[in-house]
């Protein structure tokens, strides 16, 4: 084998370890992707984000058709809604600020969209599973 050749191995190898270096770093923690429903989604942040509080939830609702938007966050999953971020009163398109309360870490949780009207709560829409 070359000095040349060696050396290519090396840079190579060397590389292939930056890559996977770089690959275990830390993820940037960022609100889950929408959980839909009819007329708009659900939120979640586990981690602090920026200016998003940890174990928080929102609410947006993207279609004037005289329907709000909640999300409803069940800690444990024991089928209690524990937290609701609402767009009640107000027009789309609308997102609520976010809403947060410190939830012991690992702790399994649901969240779900649903789509409401008065006292009518059409059957939930998307849900996500995850953990604080």
């Amino acid at each position: 084998m070359t000095k040349h050749h060696a050396a290519r191995i090396l840079i190579g190898a060397g590389a292939a370890f930056g890559l996977v270096l770089g690959a275990t770093g830390a993820a940037n923690a960022a609100p889950s992707n929408p959980i839909k429903t009819q007329g708009g989604y659900a939120q979640w942040n586990a981690d602090p984000s920026g200016s998003i509080p940890g174990d928080s939830i929102r609410a947006c609702d993207n279609t004037a058709d005289g329907w709000g938007i909640e999300a409803w966050l069940d800690i444990n999953r024991d089928g209690t809604i524990d937290r609701i971020a609402s767009t009640r009163g107000h027009n789309a398109p609308y997102c609520t600020s976010w809403k947060s309360g410190n939830i012991p870490e690992g702790t399994p949780v649901t969240v779900y969209a649903v789509t409401v009207n008065g006292g009518i709560v059409l059957e939930k829409g998307g849900a996500l599973w995850s953990k604080a």
